[in-house]
């Protein structure tokens, strides 16, 4: 009778952990999402962003990701150079985070100011939200430069 219930559990089990392969683990501090656009290097231009827990309450406004990866996957991003992919990947909620406080219901942000000295520039890499890239596939056509 024990070697039974043993052999009922182990079955049970294999199915699950074979379901689990195949998906993608989320930390706690990031959001999962599926962006479309066309890579020119490193960086992506958002044609549209697809959340993939959309209860999370974050919105993705970024339309331009700077792609990080693995180096297996960054080869892919290579050979895909002024192309139009599909890119799954992870995004830090802290880089979602508006910094400043909000005003007439959202539509103003008053924030600190830069740490440059007068007439310095800003870094453009700051505003840029990275995107840590699982899976790129190319979706058959090139971009328009």
């Amino acid at each position: 009778m024990v070697v039974k219930t043993a052999l009922a559990c182990l079955l049970a089990v294999v199915p699950l952990a074979a379901q689990q392969e195949g998906r993608i683990k989320v930390p706690k501090d990031s959001l999962l999402v599926v962006v479309t656009g066309c890579l020119n290097g490193r960086a992506l231009r958002a044609d549209d962003v697809r959340q993939t827990d959309t209860t999370s309450g974050f919105n993705v406004r970024s339309r331009t990701f700077r792609v990080a990866a693995k180096k297996d996957v960054m080869e892919v991003v290579k050979e895909n150079n002024h192309r139009h992919v599909e890119v799954t990947g992870l995004i830090k909620k802290s880089a979602l985070r508006e910094s400043g406080m909000k005003f007439k219901g959202g539509r103003i942000v008053v924030g600190g100011g830069s740490t440059g000295g007068p007439g310095s520039l800003p870094d453009p890499a700051d505003n840029v939200t990275v995107l840590d890239a699982v899976a790129v596939q190319n979706l058959g056509k090139s971009c328009e430069r």
